[in-house]
């Protein structure tokens, strides 16, 4: 067994999980929960929430990093014809695109949009935005979803 190949592919699966993991229960079980609360509650635990903004970043980053690693150093990929030129490099290509997107869309939105909730004058509209970003933001893990399953299968 490779070792490195293991512990590369069980970090990326683990940090993956956790990254999305968070924004599926944040947007299904922890928003529409805090959402029926008093606006006084909501805002202290968007001020509490707003702390997985330093942690997010350093799991995007180690995700993207080791899934770079997994399809080049230790995967299929092997110079831009094995990215262009194959149907597993188009699709590593697009879950590459798809992840840098997620990074913009939570640095540039949802991000930003969390850490204003607890201040906000319009808490109202900030949370609409809000749940409008995390919309994009699901539909943007479900491609990158959809492609590791994908590359799994060979494709």
């Amino acid at each position: 067994m490779d070792w490195l190949l293991f512990a590369v592919q069980w970090l990326h699966v683990l940090l993956g999980i956790t990254w999305f993991g968070y924004a599926i229960s944040m947007y299904f079980l922890v928003g529409p929960a805090i959402m029926q609360m008093p606006e006084e509650q909501q805002r202290n635990l968007f001020s509490k929430l707003g702390a997985a903004g330093r942690v997010f970043p350093v799991v995007g980053t180690a995700v993207l990093v080791l899934g770079f690693i997994r399809g080049t150093f230790l995967g299929q990929i092997d110079g831009i014809d094995g990215v262009f030129g194959t149907a597993y490099g188009i699709t590593w290509l697009v879950a590459l695109l798809t992840t840098l997107a997620l990074f913009v869309t939570g640095a540039w939105l949802v991000g930003p949009t969390v850490q204003s909730l607890p201040t906000t004058s319009d808490f109202g509209v900030t949370a609409a935005r809000l749940r409008r970003f995390a919309t994009i933001d699901l539909v943007l893990f479900g491609v990158v979803f959809t492609c590791m399953i994908l590359m799994r299968l060979g494709v």
